[in-house]
């Protein structure tokens, strides 16, 4: 209990006389223990990880990884940066029921989170990345507030185009586009999020609420079978099935109803203001698109604050009191 203390103190940056804080650094704890590696020991503490162990990751720069355990890799948000790939590869099948990565930024054009073998529960949260590839039988996958600056890849399974990605949802992001092979699933859904389309000659079959959706640049897909609820949808070029489903939508025949789709800084074409003033409203009552719903996009992770902090030390009984006042996380 002491040891997970002096952890809090010092993720939360708060000085104790004569105890030294470690600088940028990897924090594995396990069980309220922590041990403290150097900054380019990550593969040392993912050695030593074990199932339902959190790695804590300052800020600063790390090379590719492997996650090959049911544990979460925790960056300190825009500032802790992945060069290359992040592979998860957790063996057995496994249910998960915590996020696999959080608060962790990949600047790099090959920057890819690559999930290759099957798992049920994959959440990721509060990421920026290139491409997230799921090429492994997968349920329950859970996009969460993240940035997408290429592609989401789902690949098919078999001659009959089942997918892989048995159901996923998709959160409160900006995705540049999908790119599904064959036809999906229906029980992949698109919330409050900002995206450029879809690719790759297939069927979508899932729904799309709250969200904003612009024209990723050929007309080889379709939407069948599909629901649109709440939706601005670019209209240009795009084939939307007579079987789909579509209540409260608006859409639009500017072809950059989403702007610049081959740069990192892609957006709407109008502002929350606008979105607002034209009566962009979701069925949640805010603006559609990843500003809108009940978390907004952003990648500033949501942790305690300190407001004050007291700090003794009872030397006769060899005892550092702490007393703390917090925000809520």
């Amino acid at each position: 209990m002491k040891k997970f203390l002096l952890f809090i103190i010092s993720l939360l940056g708060i000085g104790t006389t004569g105890y030294a804080l470690p600088t940028s650094s990897v924090l594995l704890q396990h069980k309220g223990d922590v041990v403290v590696y150097p900054l380019d020991s990550l593969n040392a503490a993912l050695r030593d990880a074990v199932d339902g162990d959190t790695l804590f990751l300052s800020k600063g720069n790390y090379s590719s990884f492997t996650i090959d355990k049911k544990i979460t890799v925790r960056g300190a948000g825009e500032e802790t940066v992945v060069a290359g790939t992040i592979t998860v590869a957790i063996p057995d099948s496994v249910v998960l029921d915590a996020t696999v990565l959080e608060g962790i930024r990949m600047n790099d054009y090959n920057g890819d989170i690559m999930v290759t073998m099957p798992v049920y529960g994959f959440k990721i949260k509060q990421c920026a990345f290139f491409n997230l590839k799921l090429d492994a039988v997968m349920e329950d996958v859970v996009i969460d507030r993240c940035i997408c600056n290429s592609s989401i890849t789902l690949t098919s399974m078999d001659e009959a185009y089942a997918t892989r990605v048995k159901s996923m949802l998709v959160t409160q992001s900006k995705i540049r586009e999908f790119c599904f092979d064959g036809v999906t699933t229906n029980e992949i859904t698109i919330t409050n999020c900002l995206t450029k389309g879809f690719r790759n000659g297939f069927n979508f079959r899932g729904t799309v609420m709250n969200s904003i959706l612009g024209w990723p640049g050929n007309a080889n897909y379709t939407y069948e079978s599909c629901s649109f609820i709440n939706s601005l949808i670019c209209t240009y070029r795009l084939t939307v099935g007579t079987s789909c489903y579509m209540e409260n939508c608006w859409t639009s025949d500017d072809q950059d109803l989403v702007k610049n789709p081959y740069s990192t800084d892609f957006w709407c074409m109008y502002s929350n203001d606008e979105l607002l003033e034209n009566g962009y409203i979701g069925n949640d009552g805010t603006i559609v698109g990843c500003y809108g719903g009940i978390h907004p996009l952003t990648l500033a992770l949501s942790v305690p604050k300190v407001l004050s902090s007291d700090v003794k030390i009872d030397n006769e009984n060899r005892l550092l009191n702490v007393k703390l006042t917090l925000t809520a996380e």
